[in-house]
């Protein structure tokens, strides 16, 4: 049972409608798509005790299972697991703890959905006892109002003013953390622009400061006379990123382990050539329409840049490719498997 109050349905209506699952209530697009689907708007939860007698499914899509839920044994219990970065990586990140505690909020007979099949090989690994049965893959997706092929020549001519963009820049987007491997794409690059005598090409970084960002700013000073080929935007609001992608040269995405990895497919969905790792949940992602690298191979990373900075047609080729793949993935067919994912639960 999904229990709702709002102006377009009755409380009635909801009763009579909605029996199944019980979703705490959060906005983000996936969970837009599905009240949407069922022409439910303006939600909020009343009346919990009853509610939860009453539903088959407990769904968390961030925080654990919490003992207040433990005790409707009605309920079937799901938490979403976005990664385990935290925990397979601790130098990469610097807090573990509430994912080890949604891993364990799962326990033995409850439910997890993973946001890639590589985040499920990574949680089944690390805690065999949750059974494979009930671990289900519900893929993400990048929105289409937001990121989408914008040649508006009058917005980008504003983007570029606001940001100091140059004509042709390449361009990186994520948090600015050791995880992202920003230095090494900032590295790079410096090393194409200087030893090919390139005067025509930027970089571009947006995005916010994470934690331990010195390495990436030792980079950029290190740059010396050519940092002002690299422009650090910091976060920008999300109407200007269709724009900001559509008019990238190339996008390069180098992180060294993602539970999904949006970013790469933003850039596609704008159709953009995209360059990316070759690790963890991105091949998922990207499939055989990007570039996919070593995050450490600087020789693989250099030749790249300069070929698609070379040769247009293989740039071309990509942006291609990328904005085919793109349409693969949408919010409604990941809330529409999410419905699927409910009703296999709910069967098991």
């Amino acid at each position: 049972m999904i229990f709702f109050s709002d102006h377009s349905i009755s409380i009635k209506e909801a009763n009579q409608r909605y029996r199944r699952v019980f979703l705490p209530f959060r906005k983000e697009k996936l969970l837009r798509h599905f009240y949407n689907r069922r022409g439910i708007y303006n939600y909020k939860n009343v009346h919990l005790e009853e509610i939860f007698r009453k539903a088959e499914i407990f769904h968390s899509f961030y925080y654990p299972i919490n003992n207040e839920i433990r005790k409707y044994g009605n309920l079937k219990k799901i938490v979403t697991v976005h990664d385990l970065i935290p925990i397979l990586f601790p130098e990469l990140h610097f807090n573990a703890t509430l994912i080890e505690k949604i891993i364990e909020s799962i326990g033995e007979d409850g439910y997890a959905i993973c946001v890639s099949e590589n985040t499920k090989k990574d949680l089944l690994n690390y805690a065999p006892h949750i059974n494979p049965d009930h671990v289900f893959v519900n893929l993400l997706a990048a929105s289409e109002s937001l990121f989408y092929v914008c040649k508006d020549v009058d917005k980008f001519n504003s983007i570029k003013e606001k940001y100091n963009l140059p004509e042709k820049y390449f361009l990186s987007v994520g948090t600015l953390e050791p995880r992202k491997n920003v230095d090494f794409v900032i590295r790079n690059f410096i090393r194409v622009i200087k030893e090919n005598d390139i005067d025509d090409l930027g970089l571009v970084l947006v995005g916010a400061k994470g934690w331990d960002y010195d390495k990436i700013f030792d980079e950029y000073n290190n740059a010396k006379e050519l940092k002002d080929k690299i422009i650090i935007t910091g976060r920008v609001p999300d109407e200007d990123l269709a724009s900001l992608y559509s008019h990238a040269h190339s996008f390069y995405y180098m992180s060294f382990y993602e539970g999904f990895g949006l970013p790469p497919l933003e850039a596609m969905q704008c159709g953009v050539a995209t360059v990316t790792s070759n690790t963890s949940s991105l091949p998922e992602v990207v499939g055989d329409a990007g570039v996919m690298l070593s995050p450490d191979d600087d020789e693989l990373l250099y030749q790249t840049m300069l070929d698609l900075y070379v040769n247009e047609n293989v740039r071309e080729e990509y942006a291609k490719k990328g904005l085919e793949r793109s349409k693969l993935f949408s919010w409604k067919k990941s809330s529409d498997e999410l419905v699927a994912i409910y009703q296999q639960i709910i069967n098991l």
